[in-house]
Protein backbone atom coordinates (compact mmCIF):
# COMPACT_ATOMS: atom_id res chain seq x y z
CA UNK A 1 0.00 0.00 0.00
CA UNK A 2 1.44 3.44 -0.68
CA UNK A 3 0.14 7.08 0.55
CA UNK A 4 1.43 9.90 -1.01
CA UNK A 5 2.71 13.55 0.49
CA UNK A 6 3.39 16.39 -1.25
CA UNK A 7 5.15 19.06 1.05
CA UNK A 8 7.56 21.97 0.62
CA UNK A 9 10.49 22.93 3.34
CA UNK A 10 14.35 24.20 3.30
CA UNK A 11 16.74 21.43 2.76
CA UNK A 12 16.63 20.46 6.41
CA UNK A 13 13.19 20.26 6.35
CA UNK A 14 13.02 18.03 3.13
CA UNK A 15 15.55 15.73 5.24
CA UNK A 16 13.85 15.80 8.21
CA UNK A 17 10.09 14.98 6.79
CA UNK A 18 11.65 12.13 4.23
CA UNK A 19 13.71 10.51 6.97
CA UNK A 20 10.50 10.72 9.45
CA UNK A 21 8.59 9.16 6.72
CA UNK A 22 11.15 6.06 6.78
CA UNK A 23 11.03 5.57 10.30
CA UNK A 24 6.97 5.32 10.12
CA UNK A 25 6.86 3.19 7.06
CA UNK A 26 9.73 0.81 10.21
CA UNK A 27 6.74 1.71 12.41
CA UNK A 28 3.52 0.60 10.44
CA UNK A 29 4.68 -1.88 7.89
CA UNK A 30 2.95 -2.27 4.85
CA UNK A 31 2.82 1.07 4.33
CA UNK A 32 4.91 2.65 1.75
CA UNK A 33 5.00 6.98 1.92
CA UNK A 34 5.55 8.45 -1.45
CA UNK A 35 7.18 11.86 -0.14
CA UNK A 36 6.88 13.98 -3.20
CA UNK A 37 9.06 17.70 -2.26
CA UNK A 38 7.54 20.48 -4.31
CA UNK A 39 9.32 24.33 -3.68
CA UNK A 40 6.68 26.53 -2.35
CA UNK A 41 6.68 28.76 -5.98
CA UNK A 42 5.54 25.68 -7.36
CA UNK A 43 3.85 23.89 -5.03
CA UNK A 44 -0.09 25.02 -5.90
CA UNK A 45 0.68 25.00 -9.35
CA UNK A 46 1.49 21.16 -9.56
CA UNK A 47 -1.03 19.93 -6.84
CA UNK A 48 -3.59 21.61 -8.87
CA UNK A 49 -2.18 19.65 -11.67
CA UNK A 50 -2.41 16.23 -9.90
CA UNK A 51 -5.82 16.86 -9.14
CA UNK A 52 -6.89 17.55 -12.50
CA UNK A 53 -5.44 14.41 -13.59
CA UNK A 54 -7.14 12.43 -11.03
CA UNK A 55 -3.63 12.09 -9.20
CA UNK A 56 -4.45 14.33 -6.06
CA UNK A 57 -2.02 13.14 -2.64
CA UNK A 58 -3.52 11.54 0.00
CA UNK A 59 -2.00 14.37 2.37
CA UNK A 60 -0.54 17.46 1.72
CA UNK A 61 0.84 20.93 3.11
CA UNK A 62 -1.09 23.84 2.51
CA UNK A 63 -1.83 27.67 2.70
CA UNK A 64 -4.64 29.59 2.45
CA UNK A 65 -6.21 28.45 -0.93
CA UNK A 66 -6.97 24.87 1.22
CA UNK A 67 -10.12 27.15 2.33
CA UNK A 68 -11.36 27.17 -1.21
CA UNK A 69 -10.75 23.45 -1.28
CA UNK A 70 -12.57 22.76 1.69
CA UNK A 71 -15.80 24.60 0.04
CA UNK A 72 -15.40 22.67 -3.34
CA UNK A 73 -15.62 19.42 -1.16
CA UNK A 74 -11.95 18.04 -2.04
CA UNK A 75 -10.72 17.49 1.76
CA UNK A 76 -11.69 16.07 4.86
CA UNK A 77 -13.27 18.18 7.60
CA UNK A 78 -10.87 17.63 10.60
CA UNK A 79 -13.58 18.16 13.06
CA UNK A 80 -15.51 15.11 11.80
CA UNK A 81 -11.79 13.00 11.50
CA UNK A 82 -10.61 13.77 15.00
CA UNK A 83 -14.40 13.36 16.42
CA UNK A 84 -13.80 9.29 14.98
CA UNK A 85 -10.11 9.36 17.50
CA UNK A 86 -10.69 8.27 20.85
CA UNK A 87 -6.99 9.57 21.20
CA UNK A 88 -7.59 12.99 19.87
CA UNK A 89 -9.45 16.24 21.10
CA UNK A 90 -9.97 19.46 19.89
CA UNK A 91 -9.68 20.71 22.96
CA UNK A 92 -5.93 19.52 22.82
CA UNK A 93 -4.97 22.33 20.70
CA UNK A 94 -3.98 26.04 21.15
CA UNK A 95 -7.55 27.78 20.36
CA UNK A 96 -6.36 30.38 17.72
CA UNK A 97 -4.23 27.36 15.36
CA UNK A 98 -6.97 25.96 13.04
CA UNK A 99 -8.06 26.51 9.35
CA UNK A 100 -11.66 26.82 8.88
CA UNK A 101 -13.23 27.68 5.98
CA UNK A 102 -16.89 27.40 8.10
CA UNK A 103 -17.30 27.73 11.39
CA UNK A 104 -18.02 24.23 11.84
CA UNK A 105 -15.66 23.10 9.23
CA UNK A 106 -11.74 22.80 9.73
CA UNK A 107 -8.92 22.10 7.00
CA UNK A 108 -7.36 21.50 10.31
CA UNK A 109 -5.09 22.26 12.76
CA UNK A 110 -1.87 24.26 11.93
CA UNK A 111 1.05 21.40 11.58
CA UNK A 112 3.48 23.59 13.51
CA UNK A 113 3.68 26.80 14.98
CA UNK A 114 5.76 29.56 13.62
CA UNK A 115 5.74 33.32 15.08
CA UNK A 116 7.01 36.74 14.64
CA UNK A 117 10.52 36.78 16.45
CA UNK A 118 13.26 39.68 17.29
CA UNK A 119 16.81 38.34 16.89
CA UNK A 120 19.82 39.99 16.35
CA UNK A 121 23.77 40.11 16.43
CA UNK A 122 24.96 39.75 19.85
CA UNK A 123 28.80 40.76 19.51
CA UNK A 124 26.89 44.30 17.33
CA UNK A 125 24.88 45.06 20.61
CA UNK A 126 28.51 44.57 22.54
CA UNK A 127 30.28 46.72 19.87
CA UNK A 128 28.20 49.19 20.01
CA UNK A 129 27.58 49.39 23.94
CA UNK A 130 23.97 49.04 23.80
CA UNK A 131 22.06 46.78 25.79
CA UNK A 132 20.40 43.41 24.46
CA UNK A 133 16.63 43.68 23.67
CA UNK A 134 14.73 42.65 26.75
CA UNK A 135 13.19 38.89 26.83
CA UNK A 136 9.87 39.47 29.04
CA UNK A 137 7.04 41.55 27.67
CA UNK A 138 6.54 43.16 31.15
CA UNK A 139 10.41 45.36 29.92
CA UNK A 140 9.75 45.23 26.45
CA UNK A 141 10.75 48.16 25.01
CA UNK A 142 8.51 51.41 23.87
CA UNK A 143 8.98 52.00 19.99
CA UNK A 144 10.61 55.18 20.88
CA UNK A 145 12.88 53.15 22.63
CA UNK A 146 13.36 50.69 20.01
CA UNK A 147 14.57 53.29 17.47
CA UNK A 148 16.94 54.83 19.73
CA UNK A 149 18.53 51.73 19.83
CA UNK A 150 18.52 50.83 16.13
CA UNK A 151 19.92 54.31 15.63
CA UNK A 152 23.47 53.63 17.47
CA UNK A 153 23.54 50.54 16.00
CA UNK A 154 23.55 51.33 12.05
CA UNK A 155 26.68 52.44 11.42
CA UNK A 156 28.11 54.17 8.21
CA UNK A 157 31.79 53.16 6.40
CA UNK A 158 33.15 56.20 8.42
CA UNK A 159 31.63 54.66 11.74
CA UNK A 160 29.47 57.31 12.27
CA UNK A 161 26.28 55.93 13.69
CA UNK A 162 22.73 56.98 12.94
CA UNK A 163 22.37 59.70 16.50
CA UNK A 164 25.93 61.11 15.05
CA UNK A 165 25.73 64.80 13.54
CA UNK A 166 28.59 63.57 10.77
CA UNK A 167 26.62 60.58 9.78
CA UNK A 168 26.51 59.61 6.31
CA UNK A 169 22.73 58.03 5.83
CA UNK A 170 23.94 57.46 1.77
CA UNK A 171 26.75 55.08 2.55
CA UNK A 172 25.91 52.81 5.29
CA UNK A 173 27.42 49.74 6.36
CA UNK A 174 25.64 48.41 8.78
CA UNK A 175 21.82 48.75 9.46
CA UNK A 176 20.02 48.89 13.23
CA UNK A 177 17.03 46.46 11.87
CA UNK A 178 15.63 45.10 9.06
CA UNK A 179 11.80 44.04 8.79
CA UNK A 180 10.42 41.54 6.40
CA UNK A 181 7.58 44.20 5.64
CA UNK A 182 4.98 41.64 5.26
CA UNK A 183 1.95 41.31 6.62
CA UNK A 184 3.17 38.48 9.77
CA UNK A 185 5.88 41.70 10.83
CA UNK A 186 3.66 44.37 11.04
CA UNK A 187 0.31 42.96 12.22
CA UNK A 188 1.49 42.61 15.61
CA UNK A 189 2.14 46.11 15.69
CA UNK A 190 -0.94 46.87 14.33
CA UNK A 191 -3.05 44.95 16.88
CA UNK A 192 -1.10 46.06 19.89
CA UNK A 193 -1.69 49.87 18.63
CA UNK A 194 -5.32 49.46 19.03
CA UNK A 195 -5.96 49.00 15.01
CA UNK A 196 -7.51 45.94 13.08
CA UNK A 197 -7.81 44.21 10.01
CA UNK A 198 -11.42 44.78 9.44
CA UNK A 199 -13.79 47.36 10.75
CA UNK A 200 -16.03 46.05 13.87
CA UNK A 201 -18.61 44.50 12.27
CA UNK A 202 -16.42 43.14 9.71
CA UNK A 203 -18.02 43.98 6.77
CA UNK A 204 -14.68 46.51 5.63
CA UNK A 205 -11.51 46.93 5.15
CA UNK A 206 -10.24 48.85 8.36
CA UNK A 207 -6.25 49.29 7.98
CA UNK A 208 -6.54 52.32 7.22
CA UNK A 209 -8.18 53.85 10.08
CA UNK A 210 -5.48 55.73 12.68
CA UNK A 211 -4.32 52.94 14.60
CA UNK A 212 -3.45 50.32 11.90
CA UNK A 213 -1.96 53.16 10.06
CA UNK A 214 0.02 54.51 12.46
CA UNK A 215 1.88 51.25 13.52
CA UNK A 216 2.51 50.50 9.47
CA UNK A 217 3.83 54.08 8.91
CA UNK A 218 6.55 53.40 11.85
CA UNK A 219 8.06 51.10 10.47
CA UNK A 220 8.16 52.95 7.03
CA UNK A 221 9.67 55.49 9.09
CA UNK A 222 12.42 53.45 10.26
CA UNK A 223 13.44 53.18 6.36
CA UNK A 224 12.73 56.71 4.91
CA UNK A 225 12.67 58.98 8.11
CA UNK A 226 15.10 57.35 10.78
CA UNK A 227 17.50 55.46 7.84
CA UNK A 228 18.14 52.63 10.83
CA UNK A 229 16.50 50.22 7.99
CA UNK A 230 17.41 49.28 4.28
CA UNK A 231 15.08 50.22 1.70
CA UNK A 232 13.21 47.50 -0.93
CA UNK A 233 15.78 47.49 -3.37
CA UNK A 234 18.77 47.30 -0.48
CA UNK A 235 16.85 44.76 1.13
CA UNK A 236 16.02 42.73 -2.42
CA UNK A 237 19.78 42.32 -2.72
CA UNK A 238 20.47 41.46 0.94
CA UNK A 239 21.02 37.33 1.73
CA UNK A 240 18.37 35.66 4.06
CA UNK A 241 18.05 37.15 7.95
CA UNK A 242 20.58 34.33 9.28
CA UNK A 243 23.51 35.32 6.69
CA UNK A 244 22.83 39.18 7.23
CA UNK A 245 22.99 39.24 11.29
CA UNK A 246 26.27 36.95 10.73
CA UNK A 247 27.57 39.17 8.25
CA UNK A 248 27.12 42.27 10.05
CA UNK A 249 25.11 43.86 7.62
CA UNK A 250 21.95 44.79 10.07
CA UNK A 251 21.76 44.00 13.68
CA UNK A 252 18.17 43.58 14.36
CA UNK A 253 15.91 41.47 12.02
CA UNK A 254 11.86 41.16 12.60
CA UNK A 255 11.21 38.06 10.63
CA UNK A 256 9.49 34.40 11.27
CA UNK A 257 10.62 31.85 14.07
CA UNK A 258 11.87 29.53 10.98
CA UNK A 259 15.35 31.85 11.17
CA UNK A 260 15.84 30.25 14.38
CA UNK A 261 17.10 27.06 12.98
CA UNK A 262 19.50 28.79 10.27
CA UNK A 263 21.10 30.94 13.13
CA UNK A 264 21.60 28.36 15.10
CA UNK A 265 23.81 26.47 11.73
CA UNK A 266 25.97 29.76 11.78
CA UNK A 267 28.82 30.31 14.32
CA UNK A 268 27.58 33.75 15.21
CA UNK A 269 26.36 35.11 18.91
CA UNK A 270 22.99 34.99 18.54
CA UNK A 271 20.19 35.98 20.61
CA UNK A 272 15.82 36.67 20.83
CA UNK A 273 14.12 39.38 22.47
CA UNK A 274 10.60 40.24 22.80
CA UNK A 275 9.05 42.67 20.07
CA UNK A 276 9.29 46.31 21.02
CA UNK A 277 5.81 46.88 22.13
CA UNK A 278 5.41 48.66 25.84
CA UNK A 279 1.81 48.33 26.26
CA UNK A 280 -1.18 46.07 24.87
CA UNK A 281 0.96 42.81 23.75
CA UNK A 282 -0.33 41.21 21.21
CA UNK A 283 0.82 38.65 18.81
CA UNK A 284 0.12 34.96 17.07
CA UNK A 285 1.20 31.90 16.33
CA UNK A 286 0.60 31.26 12.96
CA UNK A 287 1.50 27.92 9.69
CA UNK A 288 -0.02 25.84 7.54
CA UNK A 289 -2.14 23.21 8.29
CA UNK A 290 -1.56 19.52 6.77
CA UNK A 291 -4.75 18.55 4.60
CA UNK A 292 -6.44 15.17 3.69
CA UNK A 293 -7.64 14.30 0.18
CA UNK A 294 -11.21 13.20 0.06
CA UNK A 295 -10.06 10.71 -2.77
CA UNK A 296 -8.03 9.07 -0.58
CA UNK A 297 -8.11 5.02 -0.49
CA UNK A 298 -6.38 4.96 2.45
CA UNK A 299 -8.12 7.55 5.19
CA UNK A 300 -6.93 5.35 8.03
CA UNK A 301 -2.94 4.99 7.01
CA UNK A 302 -3.21 8.24 5.97
CA UNK A 303 -4.52 9.52 9.25
CA UNK A 304 -1.62 7.61 10.93
CA UNK A 305 0.84 9.15 8.80
CA UNK A 306 -0.88 12.79 9.96
CA UNK A 307 -0.42 12.47 13.79
CA UNK A 308 3.07 10.52 12.70
CA UNK A 309 4.08 14.01 11.39
CA UNK A 310 2.27 16.41 14.05
CA UNK A 311 3.64 14.48 17.14
CA UNK A 312 6.70 16.11 18.32
CA UNK A 313 8.08 12.91 19.94
CA UNK A 314 6.75 10.70 17.44
CA UNK A 315 10.45 10.12 15.94
CA UNK A 316 14.07 11.80 16.15
CA UNK A 317 13.48 13.94 12.84
CA UNK A 318 10.22 14.96 13.99
CA UNK A 319 11.65 15.66 17.18
CA UNK A 320 14.99 17.72 15.67
CA UNK A 321 12.04 19.87 13.95
CA UNK A 322 10.60 20.80 16.96
CA UNK A 323 13.07 21.68 18.70
CA UNK A 324 14.46 24.53 16.36
CA UNK A 325 12.38 25.24 13.33
CA UNK A 326 8.89 24.40 14.15
CA UNK A 327 6.87 25.20 17.59
CA UNK A 328 3.84 22.75 19.01
CA UNK A 329 0.41 23.40 18.23
CA UNK A 330 -0.83 21.09 21.60
CA UNK A 331 -1.53 23.26 24.58
CA UNK A 332 0.40 21.09 27.12
CA UNK A 333 3.52 21.98 25.48
CA UNK A 334 3.30 25.48 26.50
CA UNK A 335 0.91 24.42 30.10
CA UNK A 336 3.59 21.57 31.57
CA UNK A 337 7.51 21.53 32.49
CA UNK A 338 8.10 18.99 30.95
CA UNK A 339 6.92 19.68 27.67
CA UNK A 340 8.07 22.54 27.71
CA UNK A 341 11.89 21.43 28.71
CA UNK A 342 11.34 18.74 25.91
CA UNK A 343 11.33 21.54 22.61
CA UNK A 344 12.14 24.50 24.32
CA UNK A 345 15.31 24.36 26.82
CA UNK A 346 17.44 26.84 26.40
CA UNK A 347 20.38 24.25 25.84
CA UNK A 348 19.38 23.08 22.39
CA UNK A 349 21.14 25.29 19.84
CA UNK A 350 18.34 26.80 18.08
CA UNK A 351 16.87 27.85 21.97
CA UNK A 352 19.18 30.69 22.96
CA UNK A 353 19.17 32.31 26.49
CA UNK A 354 15.86 34.04 27.14
CA UNK A 355 14.24 32.11 24.28
CA UNK A 356 11.05 30.53 26.28
CA UNK A 357 9.78 34.00 27.42
CA UNK A 358 10.76 36.21 24.07
CA UNK A 359 9.06 34.02 21.76
CA UNK A 360 7.15 30.77 23.74
CA UNK A 361 5.51 32.94 26.65
CA UNK A 362 5.40 36.13 25.21
CA UNK A 363 3.49 34.37 21.84
CA UNK A 364 1.28 31.82 23.89
CA UNK A 365 0.24 34.52 26.69
CA UNK A 366 -0.56 37.63 24.13
CA UNK A 367 -2.05 35.75 21.00
CA UNK A 368 -4.54 35.94 18.82
CA UNK A 369 -5.78 34.54 15.59
CA UNK A 370 -3.55 35.05 13.26
CA UNK A 371 -4.99 37.08 10.08
CA UNK A 372 -4.05 34.96 7.68
CA UNK A 373 -5.90 32.44 8.99
CA UNK A 374 -9.33 34.04 10.00
CA UNK A 375 -9.79 36.57 7.00
CA UNK A 376 -11.63 34.89 4.39
CA UNK A 377 -10.07 35.78 0.90
CA UNK A 378 -6.92 36.90 3.11
CA UNK A 379 -4.39 35.54 -0.04
CA UNK A 380 -6.33 38.20 -2.64
CA UNK A 381 -6.63 41.12 -0.13
CA UNK A 382 -2.97 40.72 1.06
CA UNK A 383 -1.43 40.77 -2.71
CA UNK A 384 -3.31 44.28 -3.14
CA UNK A 385 -2.42 45.42 0.02
CA UNK A 386 1.67 44.58 -0.04
CA UNK A 387 1.22 46.20 -3.31
CA UNK A 388 -0.18 49.49 -2.10
CA UNK A 389 2.42 49.24 1.15
CA UNK A 390 5.16 48.74 -1.52
CA UNK A 391 4.40 52.78 -1.79
CA UNK A 392 5.04 53.55 1.35
CA UNK A 393 8.16 51.01 2.03
CA UNK A 394 10.14 53.69 -0.49
CA UNK A 395 8.42 56.70 0.67
CA UNK A 396 6.34 57.61 -1.98
CA UNK A 397 2.95 57.84 0.14
CA UNK A 398 2.31 57.49 3.47
CA UNK A 399 0.69 54.59 4.99
CA UNK A 400 -2.67 56.35 5.77
CA UNK A 401 -2.59 57.47 1.94
CA UNK A 402 -2.23 53.97 0.39
CA UNK A 403 -4.51 52.18 2.55
CA UNK A 404 -7.03 54.82 2.31
CA UNK A 405 -6.50 54.49 -2.04
CA UNK A 406 -6.37 50.19 -1.96
CA UNK A 407 -9.62 50.05 0.14
CA UNK A 408 -12.19 50.83 -2.57
CA UNK A 409 -10.35 47.71 -4.42
CA UNK A 410 -10.25 45.46 -1.07
CA UNK A 411 -14.20 46.37 0.29
CA UNK A 412 -15.66 44.53 -2.42
CA UNK A 413 -13.80 40.78 -1.50
CA UNK A 414 -14.26 41.32 2.46
CA UNK A 415 -16.29 38.70 3.14
CA UNK A 416 -16.20 38.86 7.21
CA UNK A 417 -14.00 36.24 9.49
CA UNK A 418 -14.09 32.71 9.60
CA UNK A 419 -14.60 32.35 13.21
CA UNK A 420 -16.84 35.45 14.30
CA UNK A 421 -14.63 37.96 15.36
CA UNK A 422 -12.14 40.75 13.99
CA UNK A 423 -8.64 38.92 15.63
Amino acid sequence: MEITLTFWGSPAEKAAVEASCATFEEAYPGVKVNSMHIPNDDFLTKLNSMIAAGNAPDISYSAEWKCQMGKDGLIYNFYDLIDKDPDMSVDDYLETCWWNWSPTESAGPIMANIAPSLMYNVDLFQEAGVELPPTKVAGAWTWDEFVQAAKQLTVDTSGNNALSADFDKDNIRQYGVQFSNTWLSYMPFVYSNGGYYLSEDMSEFALQEEAAAEAIQRIADLITKHNVSPTAIQRSSMPAPATALQSKQVAMCVDGSWNHLDLAETEMNWGVGVLPIAENYTTFFDGGSLIIFQSTQHLDETWELYKWITNPESSKEITDMFQSIWLPVHTEYYTDEAKIDFWASEELPARPQGFQDAVMRSTYENQVRPTEVNVVNFSQIDTLVASALDQVWIGDKTAAEALAEVKANVDPLIEGTYFGDRS
